[in-house]
């Protein structure tokens, strides 16, 4: 339980002592002063023997004399807290015992005037006023305890001043100082602390000072105000003093400092707004005053949604600025970072919502000394809403960098914005660095001045307002793209490194020179945009890309145009040229002009012509292939052309062959003639339908190749004769086909290869004259393909991979006299891959529908022997499905042709201890009707047909037999050669061989 204490005056000791309440203190006697003393010291010992098990002890006082007593007592007490409670108004002129327990005064309806005199609390140890405390003598706290003014209204006209420990004020209490007083946390790890919402501390007119040599703090949190009356002007000094250290936090909604002026000179501040705090001072000095560095250092952080610095003129001078999480800084007339020469303020504004901003007046960045400021993840830097300017570097001494996205160095980030008139580079440096990672980023700030312009990070940067910087522009990675015609300076040298690009994205621009080792692109939706260049152009092994309608001579191309003496190409850049919208066409004159050279500038054109280089030696559309050419047709001239044309120069014995000048070269036409130059895709393309129609002929082949001879019973047959044809015959082949097929036409194709498969059939009914029955086979392989491309006769383009599936059927008759005739209806599934030299393939599928009627008749030469004469006609027809090429859609209208075969076959019978072997040798003429193909490449807005010619005679020889192992079942196999005679389709082979089983069932 707790004991209640009164302080009496023992005469005897010369000092108050606690007694409890029921003892009076007698002023009758001696001895009954005597006698007082000594049973209120039995009661007071007895109370506090039996305190010391309690939670706390609780006195009284009415006068200073008391209150010193219970502060005694309080500090003599067992128990950690005590409470001293007020019973009148009273004033203390004394100081009071240091305090060394936590004692709380409550003040029950009492004042207490103070007089000046400290409050001294020991470490670990707290006083707490609970009622108000008035005076004007101002305020003094020692020691490192807390004094706490709780719910207290201390009204007073004093200094204020914190030489250790805390003072504390909470609970809606507040200290209000004289008009003109200071308020001073500057002893070593002082701190002044308003915390809670009605909690505060009014100013007087005077200063209020944070700092000392271990640091003294200000912490104005959860609701808490340090602010003067209206009209009152007062200065915060946080670590102004060289070798001091201040600390500010404003933290939590509503917690507010108002001051005229912050100012931080020579030491270090630390200042922090959080949370929704905010600061309010007319003049912000941050590491310095009057434009100069004086040795300080400030690091500020504003984190938090509403956390705000507001002022109307902001200038920090050297240390750190963090603008995060939804934080403000704002100014109003102006606003500094790195404002003296020698320091230097690092800052970041990121995250969204975070923003630093002028009002009135513009931002200055590195005015003499140095400021590298970082714009990232949605934070916002706005001078004027837009209206003011960035000054950057500004004086000879400064220097500016603004980041966008991340720090030089850091991995790449979001991007902030930037909102600002202009951004003006100054006689100092100014760089402005794009790091970012955004894919679509538009910075609408023009940039103007001395400012170098880098673009360092992965993002996309387009750039949409009127640049005129004269520093460099570097692109080292990523993509700095223009927004709209001039968006990029004319009076900047650019350098683009591997890994980045410039992109004029369609619209014009001019620029003073170019080093070019990364990519610059002119490609908008549509041909024609160009880049002008007034100073040297050195290609660094960088591609230059350029949209062009591939078409003929008039076509629209973006253009690189090299303007002046100083305009020199050098090094080589390899040129990349995007189709947009070109049919491809036959290019006449000098072709499409895709650089040029005016005013004096050169290019190698007449020179060593390796400025420029065609990626890829060539580029396609429709069925032309173009090059690039240095130099107009006749051979002059600094520009570089696009041609789908050649000049090939007939040799002086007008043999075979010739030579263009497709290697850039370009070259006089004097004495040479111009040739398209076809798309080596064209040839094979062109060659397919012929292809096809031979792989085709080759599994059809004729009766006998297909299944061999009738197997008829032999002297050394051990089984039952075979009677007539009533027996059902399976039947395997293995093919090997070669062919070699020249064709004339547009591009006269070549094609030579060798196809090799498998066929196999059945009878489904036979009876003694008729069977009939299906087959189905396979058949694959290359066709290397030569013909006119490039402007060169029969040049190897690629090869063609074939793979064909048959399925047919068959009907037979035969008589007994010999007589036979045999149809056959097949449907092949075609399917192909189109492979040109360095290129890339491309696939494709079609079918074709084959009809044969064929009909022979054997006649008796000799014993043993017959010689049948051969008729055969076929028709076939192949239909190839649409494909797309780069640059072309190919559709292939095929012709639908008749083959006759007329031929003589003659055979023999012997019989041998093996079995019957039939061996025959047959000669053949074959006929196909004339026609053409036509290979339709297709543009997006037209397109060209290669007609490549069909029909020829060829000649063949081929020796074959049959082997009759058993009653039912034989071998056959036969090689042959084909020959070519005349037509535009010339047939031939080497040798072409099959082998095939047969059995009876």
């Amino acid at each position: 339980m707790n004991f209640c204490y009164r302080t009496v005056w023992n005469a005897a000791l010369g000092a108050y002592v606690a007694a409890a309440e029921n003892v009076r203190a007698s002023h009758g006697g001696a001895g009954n002063s005597r006698s007082a003393v000594r049973v209120g010291t039995v009661l007071a010992s007895a109370a506090l023997f039996v305190s010391a098990a309690a939670q706390a002890a609780t006195f009284t006082a009415g006068s200073e004399a008391e209150l010193v007593s219970a502060v005694a007592g309080a500090n003599a007490s067992p128990d950690a807290s005590s409470t001293i409670t007020l019973t009148a108004d009273f004033a203390y002129t004394q100081p009071l015992l240091t305090i060394t327990k936590n004692v709380t005064v409550v003040p029950d309806g009492h004042v207490i005037t103070a007089s000046g005199q400290p409050f001294d609390v020991a470490a670990g140890a707290s006083l707490v006023f609970q009622g108000a405390v008035t005076g004007t003598a101002g305020l003094v706290k020692n020691g490192d305890g807390a004094l706490v003014l709780s719910g207290v209204t201390s009204n007073g006209g004093g200094n204020v001043t914190v030489n250790g420990g805390e003072l504390r004020i909470q609970g809606g209490g507040s200290l209000t100082t004289g008009a003109t007083r200071l308020v001073n946390a500057t002893g070593d790890n002082s701190r002044i602390v308003v915390t809670g919402a009605g909690s505060k501390l009014t100013l007087g007119g005077g200063t209020v000072t944070i700092g000392s040599n271990a640091g003294s703090s200000l912490d104005v949190l959860d609701g808490g105000v340090m602010a003067p009356p209206t009209g009152i002007a007062n200065i915060l000094l946080i670590g102004d003093a060289a070798g001091t250290t201040g600390n500010l936090t404003i933290q939590g909604s509503g917690s507010l400092v108002t001051v005229s002026g912050t100012n931080s000179g020579a030491g270090l501040s630390n200042i922090r707004v959080l949370d929704g705090g905010r600061l309010n001072s007319s003049s912000v000095q941050l590491g310095g005053s009057g434009g100069a560095f004086t040795g300080g250092t400030s690091h500020v952080l504003v984190n938090g949604k509403n956390s705000i610095v507001f002022g109307a003129n902001l200038t920090h001078y050297n240390g750190t600025v963090e603008v995060s999480d939804g934080g403000i800084i704002q100014g109003v007339s102006g606003l500094f970072l790195g404002r003296g020469a020698g320091g230097v303020t690092t800052g970041v504004v990121k995250g969204a919502g975070s923003s630093m901003l002028t009002t009135g007046g513009n931002i200055s960045l590195g005015l003499e000394g140095e400021a590298i400021l970082t714009v990232s993840e949605g934070g916002a830097v706005s001078a004027r809403s837009g209206a003011g300017n960035i000054g950057m570097g500004q004086n000879a001494s400064g220097s500016a960098t603004l980041n966008i996205g991340a720090a030089v160095g850091d991995a790449p980030a979001a991007p902030g914005t930037v909102r600002a008139a202009r951004i003006l580079g100054g006689a100092g440096t100014a760089v402005v660095n794009f790091n970012h990672n955004a894919s679509a980023y538009d910075f609408a700030t023009p940039i103007e001045g001395s400012t170098n312009v880098n673009h360092i990070g992965s993002g996309t940067t387009t750039l949409t307002g009127a640049n005129i910087y004269t520093g460099a522009t570097n692109v080292a990675a990523g993509t700095l793209r223009a927004g709209a015609a001039s968006a990029l300076s004319s009076a900047s040298n650019y350098t683009v490194t591997a890994g980045g690009t410039l992109d004029l994205n369609g619209h014009d621009q001019t620029i003073a020179s170019m080093a070019n080792g990364g990519t610059v692109s002119l490609v908008g939706s549509a041909p024609g945009t160009t880049l002008t260049v007034t100073g040297p152009w050195a290609g660094n092994g960088g591609t230059l890309r350029l949209g062009t309608a591939l078409g003929d001579s008039s076509s629209a191309s973006d253009r690189l145009v090299l303007s002046g003496a100083t305009a020199i190409a050098s090094g080589t850049t390899n040129v990349q040229i995007t189709n947009l919208g070109g049919l491809g066409a036959l290019t006449t004159g000098n072709g499409i002009e895709v650089v040029s050279a005016i005013n004096g500038a050169t290019t190698t054109a007449q020179t060593t012509k390796n400025a420029f280089a065609l990626a890829g030696g060539h580029v396609d559309a429709g069925a032309y292939e173009y090059r690039l050419y240095a130099a107009d047709a006749s051979g002059a001239g600094e520009n570089w052309y696009l041609r789908s044309s050649a000049v090939v120069t007939p040799p002086a014995n007008g043999g075979g062959g010739g030579s263009t000048g497709g290697t850039g070269s370009g070259g006089s036409t004097g004495g040479g003639v111009s040739v398209p130059t076809y798309r080596t895709e064209v040839p094979l393309y062109a060659a397919l339908p012929e292809q096809f129609r031979q792989a085709n002929l080759s599994m059809l082949g004729s009766l006998h190749m297909r299944m061999g001879d009738n197997v008829r019973p032999a002297a050394n047959d051990a089984g039952p004769a075979v009677a007539g044809q009533s027996y059902r015959q399976a039947w395997g082949r293995l093919i090997s086909t070669d062919r070699t097929t020249s064709q004339t036409g547009t591009v006269s194709p070549t094609s030579r290869g060798r196809l090799t498969g498998v066929q196999a059939g059945t009878d489904l009914w036979a009876d003694t004259h008729w069977r009939a029955g299906v087959y189905v086979g396979q058949l694959d392989g290359d066709m290397r393909v030569n013909g006119f491309a490039s402007g060169l006769l029969d040049l190897g383009v690629g090869i063609n991979d074939l793979k064909n599936q048959y399925f047919g059927v068959y009907g037979t008759w035969k008589n007994d006299s010999g007589l036979y005739i045999d149809g056959v209806l097949q449907g092949g599934r075609h399917r192909y891959t189109a492979s040109p030299v360095l290129g890339l393939g491309s696939g494709g599928k079609g079918s074709s529908l084959l009809a044969s009627v064929e009909v022979g008749q054997s006649f008796g030469i000799a014993a043993g022997w017959t010689i049948e004469p051969q008729l055969q006609l076929v028709h076939q027809r192949v239909n190839l499905d649409d494909t797309g090429i780069v640059g072309a859609l190919i559709g292939q209208d095929s012709h639908d042709g008749w083959l006759v075969r007329a031929g003589v076959r003659v055979k023999g019978e012997i019989d041998t201890s093996a079995g019957l072997l039939q061996p025959y040798a047959r000669l053949n003429l074959y006929h196909s009707g004339g026609g053409t193909d036509v290979a339709r490449f297709i543009g997006p807005a037209g397109f060209a047909d290669i007609g490549t010619r069909t029909g020829g005679s060829s000649g063949e020889l081929a020796l074959g037999t049959s082997w009759q192992l058993s009653r039912s079942t034989s071998l056959y196999g036969e090689l042959g050669k084909l020959w070519d005679m005349s037509g535009d389709a010339r047939n031939s082979s080497g040798v072409n061989a099959s082998v095939g089983v047969k059995v009876l069932w």
